[in-house]
């Protein structure tokens, strides 16, 4: 019996939000970030952008791959002309989207 792992895919938010460094990110290794009132593992989009953040900072969401998040620092805008700009209709954001879609809806 073989198990055939598929690999991950990034996947972009349509929007940015913001969470908070539970766990310390290296650039080696991934830590946890509380968002949408949970923590997940996150770890930087672009790793050579910054060495670390540590437990207290703010990050921005900007996605995900698998149950990963992917983050920037709150004052790198880079990931602004990285993230694509065209959104397919057909193409579901998924359970981590619709969380934070309904985020946004409450918070308004």
């Amino acid at each position: 019996m073989s198990l055939t792992v598929a690999p991950e895919t990034i996947e972009f938010f349509a929007q940015a939000a913001i969470g908070e460094v539970e766990q310390p990110i290296t650039l080696h290794q991934r830590g946890r970030v509380k968002f949408m009132a949970t923590t997940w593992f996150a770890r930087f989009y672009q790793p050579h952008a910054q060495t670390q953040a540590l437990p207290g900072m703010r990050v921005k969401v900007i996605g995900r791959e698998g149950l990963t998040l992917l983050v920037v620092a709150v004052s790198d805008g880079t990931y602004q002309r990285q993230m694509p700009t065209e959104y397919p209709e057909s193409s579901p954001l998924g359970l981590l989207g619709l969380l934070q879609q309904m985020g946004a809806w409450f918070a308004a």
